[in-house]
């Protein structure tokens, strides 16, 4: 799980220009692409961030189910809905 989450950081630009502004590149995977969108159509367009902030977390994590999530950046439920998709892709 970690490796896909990793494999999937790959595909986000960051542009700090004005603020921050996380989005999904161009050559991201249409499993990407499409999780990421059913995500924002829920949770607002601005939970890309959100999404980063999750496939960070669980690339970093031994333990992905049980690690600790900002709740100030992810929502936990987000984090748990990625989790979830996660498991499911590496099944």
């Amino acid at each position: 799980m970690q490796q896909l989450a990793a494999s999937y950081l790959e595909h986000f630009e960051i542009d700090f220009s004005q603020g921050v502004d996380v989005r999904l590149a161009e050559d991201a995977p249409e499993d990407l692409v499409e999780i990421v969108s059913q995500i924002c159509d829920v949770y607002g367009p601005k939970s890309t961030v959100c999404v980063y902030e999750a496939l960070n977390v669980a690339a970093d994590s031994d333990l992905p189910h049980m690690a600790e999530v900002d709740e100030k950046v992810c929502p936990l439920e987000l984090y748990h809905i990625l989790m979830d998709y996660l498991s499911a892709r590496c099944s």
